[in-house]
């Protein structure tokens, strides 16, 4: 068995370059895949007959995290950067943001209240925006679902 204090996932923040005071409902997709080749089958055979398989790293890939955010009245930064970020087709020209990247952060707290993982991540950018579902007989509160892309990802602590 493991030694020391366990952690619960519900005690998190994410913290985002220029983006403070957010209210985080939920975290997803912290993820890194080596990429292989080689490993699903043979390249070839020995003298004796034996299969020679080697699995060889090619890449590492990174998923796409998910965060869904509480929104309020008067607080659209994270859709203007989402905006910001993509080029405008219709009228030319390149993004408002000017390809602009951001570190962002996701923090595990420990009961009492403490940092016990974190994970870093460079190059962050939104990649898709997706609204709140609307509906006459919700009791939910409105949330904006943001994706973003990362380019390095390190689990500090």
């Amino acid at each position: 068995m493991a030694s020391g204090e366990l952690l619960a996932n519900s005690k998190f923040y994410i913290t985002i370059d220029g983006y403070d005071e957010l209210i985080v409902k939920s975290v997803s997709g912290l993820s890194i895949t080596l990429e292989v080749a080689g490993s699903d089958s043979s390249y070839g055979v020995t003298k004796d007959g034996k299969s020679v398989v080697q699995a060889t790293v090619t890449g590492v890939s990174n998923s796409n995290i998910t965060v869904v955010f509480v929104g309020t009245a008067d607080d659209r930064r994270l859709f203007d950067w989402w905006d910001a970020s993509h080029s405008r087709e219709i009228t030319g020209g390149g993004s408002g943001s000017k390809g602009e990247r951001k570190t962002a952060s996701v923090t595990l707290f420990n009961q009492g209240g403490a940092s016990a993982a974190q994970w870093d991540m460079t190059g962050v950018f939104p990649v898709k925006y997706t609204g709140t579902q609307f509906s006459p007989d919700s009791a939910d509160l409105y949330t904006e679902t943001i994706e973003f892309a990362y380019e390095n990802l390190h689990r500090i602590k």
